[in-house]
């Protein structure tokens, strides 16, 4: 008798969860991104390409490449994510001749990071020393994405050279480094 009882209590509890289950009021343990979570238009805060090697110096795009502050009409620089489809826009103006340069392309969405794909190596990704594809942190309580130099890549020894106000004397042809970076939807500070 005591079975029947035991049973009598655990079908009841299987069958409100096999139609949560169902119904999808179950929750997955890491559900993945949508771009409505991270769509918006970020600030970029940081962007830095830190070579692996201690003795050459980083190089900080937004003080030598990137114009922070340009003139009306030009826009300041941002990522833009969409909140439809899995993309992006990168735009700044380049401090050197003030013309403005942009990227498109998609990202790939995961469970608190994303990658920013910037594709094949073409001029404005070599000047800013980008990897073909940039992990980033996704912070939904500070609106933040966070790139820690996770990724080690190589790039031209004349854009890093540019890139870090050095001059391309004694540098090997390839300088192996990484991103850090942070783009925000607030206040950089």
């Amino acid at each position: 008798m005591r079975s029947l009882s035991l049973l009598a209590r655990v079908v009841p509890v299987a069958a409100a969860v096999l139609v949560a289950a169902c119904d999808g009021g179950g929750t997955e343990p890491n559900p993945r991104l949508k771009p409505a979570d991270v769509a918006g238009v970020y600030k970029v805060c940081t962007l830095t390409f830190r070579p692996i090697q201690a003795a050459l110096p980083e190089a900080d795009l937004l003080s030598t490449v990137i114009d922070e502050v340009p003139p009306a009409p030009k826009q300041a620089p941002s990522l833009t994510l969409s909140g439809t489809t899995a993309t992006y826009q990168l735009v700044y103006t380049r401090l050197s001749d003030s013309f403005s340069q942009q990227l498109q392309g998609s990202v790939t969405l995961g469970s608190t990071a994303l990658n920013v794909n910037f594709g094949e190596e073409g001029q404005v990704r070599r000047e800013l020393l980008l990897p073909g594809v940039l992990n980033v942190n996704y912070s939904a309580v500070t609106k933040q994405l966070t790139a820690l130099g996770e990724t080690v890549f190589s790039v031209r020894r004349a854009d890093y050279a540019y890139a870090a106000g050095i001059t391309e004397e004694g540098l090997q042809d390839r300088i192996n480094g990484s991103v850090y970076a942070v783009f925000s939807q607030g206040s950089c500070g």
